[in-house]
C-alpha cells in the first residue's frame, strides 16, 4: 500500500503542475524578434496577395517591454482621416462579403500563424498616420485573444477636433430679361470657396497686436475638393483671457518689451464639392510655449484642458466664415 501511494504521488504532482507550467508565457528573445520582423515582410506579401494591401500596410513588428507579448502595427494607406476610415470600412465589408469572416479575426489569426506564437501573446493594432508619420489619435483598432476568443476594440473620430459643417446660401444672381428682373440661385465653385477661405483667414489672423508674434498662414494642401491650411504663432485667438506672467510684467515695468502668453496654432481642413454649397471639414486647436516658438510637433492639443474655449471659438468661427462666404 505504501509503495502504491508513493508511485501515485509523482503522477498527481505532475497533473497538478503541468497546466500551470504550460500557462507560463514565453519570453521572446532578440533572435526571436529578428524572425518576427522577417515574418512581417511575409505578412505584407499576404496582404498584397489578398488585395488587402490596397488599404492596409505593415508599420512594424515589436515586442512589449516585458518581451512576453508581440505587437503587429498596421496603418491605413492614407494620411487623410476621412479617406482612411473609408478604406477601413470598405476593406471590412469586402472581406466579410467575400469570405463570410470578420476582417479583424483574419488579420489576427494570420498574424499568430505566421509568427508561430501562442494567440494569447500577440495583438494587432491598426492606426492612421499623418504626413509626418505620427499616429492620429482619432482612429484606432486593437485585436487580441482573451479566454480563447478574439476580441476587438476600436474608436473612430473620438478625437480632439471640431467638425465644420456649413450650409451656404450665397446671395442670388439678379437677371433682367425684357425689362423684368428675376433672382437666380447661385452655386459656388470649389475655387471660389477656397479662394474666399484663404482671403478670410489672411485678413483675420495674419495681423496681431501681440509683441513678438508673427502669425504664419500655410496652405498645406489644395485640391479640387480639399483645402488644408494652418495658422501658427497666434495670440489670444482661442485662449482669449491669457495673461502674461508676473515675471514678464515685472520686466515691462523696467521698460523692456516682454510677451510669454501661450502661442496658438489652428489647423483647418475644408472639404467642398463645386456647386454643392455644403462646406465640411474639421478644426484642431493647439497651444505651445510663449517663451519660444515651437516646431509643429511641439504644439499640444487644446482639448481637453481648454475645451470650453475651443467650443466657443468653433461656434463663432463657423458663423463668421458663413457670413463672409455668402457675401462673396
Amino acid at each position: 500500500m505504501t509503495f502504491q501511494r508513493l508511485s501515485v504521488l509523482p503522477m498527481l504532482l505532475c497533473s497538478f503542475f503541468a497546466p500551470n507550467l504550460l500557462a507560463q508565457p514565453i519570453t521572446f528573445t532578440a533572435g526571436d524578434l529578428i524572425f518576427f520582423q522577417q515574418k512581417g515582410t511575409v505578412y505584407q506579401q499576404w496582404l498584397d496577395k489578398t488585395g488587402l494591401g490596397h488599404a492596409i500596410h505593415v508599420t512594424k513588428v515589436r515586442l512589449k517591454k516585458d518581451s512576453t507579448e508581440l505587437e503587429l502595427l498596421l496603418h491605413l494607406n492614407s494620411t487623410n482621416l476621412d479617406t482612411a476610415i473609408a478604406l477601413w470600412n470598405r476593406a471590412k465589408d469586402d472581406y466579410t462579403l467575400r469570405s463570410g469572416q470578420l476582417l479583424e479575426e483574419k488579420l489576427f489569426q494570420t498574424f499568430t500563424a505566421f509568427m508561430e506564437i501562442p494567440p494569447a501573446q500577440g495583438n494587432v493594432q491598426v492606426y492612421v498616420l499623418d504626413e509626418d508619420g505620427a499616429y492620429i489619435p482619432c482612429f484606432y483598432v486593437g485585436i487580441w485573444e482573451e479566454d480563447g476568443n478574439i476580441r476587438t476594440e476600436s474608436k473612430m473620430r473620438d478625437c480632439r477636433e471640431k467638425q465644420i459643417d456649413i450650409n451656404l446660401k450665397p446671395l442670388p444672381l439678379r437677371k433682367t430679361v425684357k425689362g423684368k428682373s428675376t433672382e437666380v440661385p447661385r452655386k459656388l465653385s470649389s475655387a471660389q470657396v477656397f479662394d474666399s477661405i484663404e482671403a478670410f483667414l489672411k485678413k483675420k489672423y495674419t495681423r496681431t497686436d501681440c509683441y513678438d508674434r508673427r502669425p504664419e498662414l500655410l496652405v498645406e494642401l489644395r485640391t479640387e475638393s480639399t483645402l488644408r491650411i494652418s495658422v501658427s504663432d497666434l495670440c489670444r485667438v482661442v485662449l482669449t483671457d491669457e495673461q502674461k506672467s508676473l515675471w514678464c510684467r515685472a520686466v515691462e515695468l523696467l521698460g523692456m518689451a516682454c510677451n510669454d502668453i501661450r502661442r496658438e496654432r489652428l489647423e483647418f481642413e475644408f472639404t467642398y464639392l463645386s456647386g454643392s454649397n455644403s462646406l465640411g471639414g474639421r478644426l484642431v486647436g493647439k497651444f505651445g510655449s510663449g517663451v519660444y516658438r515651437p516646431r509643429k510637433s511641439g504644439y499640444l492639443d487644446m482639448e481637453p484642458d481648454f475645451n470650453d474655449y475651443l467650443d466657443n471659438y468653433h461656434l463663432k468661427f463657423q458663423q463668421e466664415l458663413k457670413t463672409y462666404l455668402e457675401k462673396q
